[in-house]
């Protein structure tokens, strides 16, 4: 056995799916859903596809080049980076509005403020969204 018909027969096993329930599914007679899971064929790049969404896992890790990562874990990364991403954008506008705020009224020492207030506060963002 390979690794994809290991994988295949783990995962439909798992879902608790007879290999003809498998096969409805995905539009395949058993036949070809045996011969997946033995290793006698391969199952082709659509139906991987279909089976990866089916069993809610990268095909990747059905071809055997990653451990098991269920999609929505990948899904939650990337959210959290995004609403990091966009927390620090966020941070850094108050940042930048502040220094300008501070140049429109001291004008001649506006560069205090970029000294002593934007530049502590950039470091704070970088330091608490990234942690």
């Amino acid at each position: 056995m390979n690794e994809i018909s290991q994988r295949l027969k783990s995962l439909r096993l798992e879902a608790q799916m007879s290999q003809e329930d498998l096969a409805a599914k995905l539009n395949v007679s058993r036949q070809s859903v045996s011969k997946w899971e033995t290793g006698e064929s391969v199952p082709d790049i659509l139906k991987l596809r279909q089976l990866s969404q089916l069993f809610n896992v990268s095909i990747d890790y059905l071809v055997g080049n990653e451990a098991f990562i269920p999609k929505d874990k990948d899904e939650d990364s990337h959210q959290k980076a995004l609403k990091k991403r966009t927390m620090q954008g966020i941070l850094w506008s108050v940042a930048f509005l502040i220094s300008m705020f501070g140049y429109e009224v001291l004008k001649e020492e506006g560069w205090l403020i970029a000294i002593f207030v934007a530049i502590p506060i950039s470091f704070w963002i970088n330091y608490y969204v990234d942690k």
